[in-house]
């Protein structure tokens, strides 16, 4: 929220009180300038500083509201072809919220009563015009409150949806890694076990048979050694797959170095790495966010970019981590940008506000998208 200045006063009931800001846009809906001049003079007399307009007609008011953008309207209640009730529910029609006050020479309770219940701030009587400068700080007041708490409310309802969708996201994730690593299993150990389970056989069978020698035995046994070794190089994939070897025996630039050759070995897009020049160790909770952070930016771009090349560059200087990824497809368009539905957006950046640092998302001056990240280094 905007800080607020304070630096005017005015005067309420014998006691000194500060305005929320340097001056005010006032709008008086009002066909007697001698009233809005009597209203001006009131206000500067308890030091008030602000423009004002008026206007009478019905037909300027909306243009007006829109043009001069009035922190408040001081609408008279009485005038013959557009009276403030009108003016105010014309407001109400147009979506259009600004504090508004209603003056008037006689107002019986009944009818104020209406009015506020109606959603008018404030009346003043036009023999009270004393009481003008606290309204209007009133009025402004409460309805900046107003805004801030739908603020609020639109930001935590937006909070809340982006929760729901990333646990719904984190579940989807979980069940994907476990049909993944199912499918490996099967694809790759079970198979590969079935043609151990075979050699056995074959070996067994060879051992009862009268043709046994120990050149056979030896052969076979070259097949199952074979065989174990396409075993442990497939769980060494798999296991390499949830978490890369490299990044604990070699470091995350190394893994970060693995895992683009290996984005460019399945998505045949391109990819160019630019690592940082010296061998700046991160702890460990770095090293792996800032590997997943890599490893989820690439996914994005080989789902929805389009893209034949990707570059990363990644650099740390003054205590700062930097990554760039950028990308030459079809570019994000700002509606994914803002919208709640874009998971994997919304996963980089609770990955990067973990590590207190700030990302960004748009999309590239010679076409594609940019993603740029940069995180601090002191806190981790």
């Amino acid at each position: 929220m905007k800080e607020i200045e304070t630096s005017e006063m005015v005067i309420e009931m014998g006691k000194t009180r500060t305005l929320p800001r340097d001056f005010y846009r006032i709008l008086f809906l009002e066909d007697n300038p001698d009233d809005a001049e009597l209203m001006e003079h009131e206000l500067h007399e308890a030091k008030v500083q602000f423009i004002s307009k008026r206007i009478d007609k019905k037909k300027d008011f909306i243009d007006t509201v829109a043009s001069f953008q009035p922190d408040v309207i001081l609408a008279d209640y009485s005038l013959s072809m557009f009276n403030g009730m009108q003016a105010f529910q014309l407001l109400k029609k147009e979506n259009t919220y600004v504090p508004f006050i209603l003056v008037t020479g006689v107002l019986s309770e009944k009818l104020a009563l209406e009015c506020l219940k109606e959603g008018v701030d404030d009346f003043i009587l036009k023999s009270s015009f004393k009481r003008l400068p606290a309204a209007i700080v009133n009025a402004v007041k409460k309805r900046e409150s107003e805004e801030e708490k739908r603020l609020i409310a639109a930001e935590l309802k937006k909070s809340h949806e982006e929760l729901r969708l990333l646990l719904n996201r984190h579940q989807i994730s979980i069940e994907e890694e476990r049909i993944n690593i199912a499918r490996d299993l099967h694809d790759e150990l079970g198979q590969v076990l079935t043609a151990l389970k075979i050699d056995i056989s074959l070996l067994r069978k060879k051992l009862t048979s009268k043709e046994f020698t120990s050149k056979t035995i030896d052969e076979e046994f070259a097949v199952i050694n074979r065989t174990v070794d396409k075993i442990a190089s497939s769980v060494k994939e798999i296991s390499s797959g949830l978490r890369p070897d490299s990044l604990d025996d070699l470091g995350v630039w190394e893994a970060i170095r693995w895992q683009a050759k290996e984005f460019e070995k399945r998505s045949s897009i391109k990819c160019t790495l630019s690592l940082p020049d010296d061998d700046l160790a991160l702890d460990e909770k770095l090293s792996i966010a800032v590997f997943r952070i890599v490893q989820e930016t690439l996914t994005n771009v080989a789902r929805h970019s389009q893209a034949r090349m990707v570059e990363i560059y990644l650099d740390v200087r003054e205590n700062m981590l930097f990554l760039e990824v950028l990308d030459d497809g079809v570019g994000i368009e700002d509606e994914q940008i803002r919208s709640s539905k874009s998971l994997g957006i919304i996963g980089l950046r609770e990955r990067v506000q973990l590590l207190d640092g700030r990302f960004m998302i748009g999309k590239a001056r010679r076409g594609g998208t940019k993603v740029f990240i940069i995180i601090p280094l002191k806190q981790n």
